[in-house]
């Protein structure tokens, strides 16, 4: 598979294809036989890029992999951890969960458990959005959506990873947690009464270089009430340029959100209505494209679409009321 052609190759592909006369169709690039003419036409095309360079585009790790200086403080037990260092992704910490088009939010992907979609490469998990044909709408691309074990949820702490996000108009990459009782994953309890904690979302029809915050409960007098997104913009470039550190530190107090260590956002969850916060989570990761949150997904956007994660890492303060699976 080309697993490692640039983001910036794509756009450029169906027209050097046509202009030899061949019809082209995206589905070609991840498994199927190669004909001399589109191995002809991508040859070129890596040649002149080879020259000229990408510009604009990310690479895939972004250079900084290697960077990573990130302390959590004072006061903080590593608690659970996935550092992504195996050859495969671990079953004993992760599930694919496996979703048809449509499923969430009216979304154009349908989530699969296939290595083409989530993988571990240069000790990162890979989350790879694909385009399978050369139309857009529902069911048009396939992605990935895993999740920590519910039955290993954990209540407050210090939740990180360190992210390099995808880009492009109508991509919805998500660093996120839902309540543990949640009845999609074996509980017993309808989102949005879970609780819904969104460490980050990014929306690349708004702008991929900002990052949104937010929570989703059910108080008593209505079915769904939210924080209200909160962004947090970069000084200068795109999240898809490098690798950065998302955390959201919680407890019974209140939740707050970093980027690199600095604090964007707070909300407090003493009230009675936040009763879900007070409850175990779990971890989840995806790339949702399209859909009513997502925005349509067009030509412009370069498939296919990466979100590497070098590291996910859960803190918990000493005391004993704060250990994992504390109401277990």
């Amino acid at each position: 598979m080309m697993k490692d052609v640039p983001l910036c190759t794509w756009p450029i592909i169906p027209s050097v294809a046509r202009a030899f006369g061949e019809s082209y169709d995206k589905r070609y690039f991840y498994g199927m036989t190669v004909d001399p003419l589109r191995a002809y036409s991508l040859l070129l095309i890596a040649g002149c890029l080879s020259l000229v360079g990408c510009a604009g585009g990310p690479r895939y790790p972004a250079a900084n992999l290697n960077g990573d200086t990130y302390d959590p403080g004072p006061g903080w037990m590593l608690v659970w951890s996935d550092e992504f260092d195996g050859a495969t992704l671990d079953p004993g910490k992760w599930r694919r969960q496996v979703e048809p088009a449509g499923r969430f939010n009216d979304e154009w992907q349908r989530y699969t458990d296939s290595t083409d979609n989530a993988y571990i490469d240069d000790g990162c998990l890979v989350i790879r959005a694909l385009h399978e044909s050369d139309r857009h709408g529902m069911g048009e691309y396939t992605s990935a959506r895993i999740h920590s074990l519910p039955e290993n949820g954990f209540r407050y702490g210090r939740v990180a990873a360190r992210i390099q996000l995808p880009y492009g108009q109508g991509l919805w990459p998500a660093f996120w947690m839902l309540g543990a009782n949640i009845d999609e994953n074996g509980g017993d309890t309808p989102w949005p009464k879970t609780g819904e904690i969104d460490i980050l979302e990014l929306y690349g029809s708004k702008d991929d270089g900002v990052v949104e915050a937010n929570i989703h409960y059910e108080p008593a007098d209505r079915w769904r009430a939210s924080m209200g997104s909160v962004p947090m913009k970069l000084p200068e470039g795109r999240f898809a340029d490098n690798f950065h550190v998302f955390e959201l530190e919680w407890d019974a107090e209140a939740l707050k959100w970093f980027v690199d260590g600095e604090q964007f956002a707070s909300t407090s969850i003493t009230g009675d209505e936040f009763t879900e916060f007070h409850r175990p989570f779990f971890i989840l990761l995806n790339i949702a494209l399209g859909g009513r949150a997502g925005g349509p997904v067009t030509d412009e956007t370069p498939f296919p679409q990466k979100m590497y994660v070098d590291w996910v890492r859960v803190y918990q303060a000493s005391e004993p009321e704060h250990v994992l699976n504390s109401e277990h």
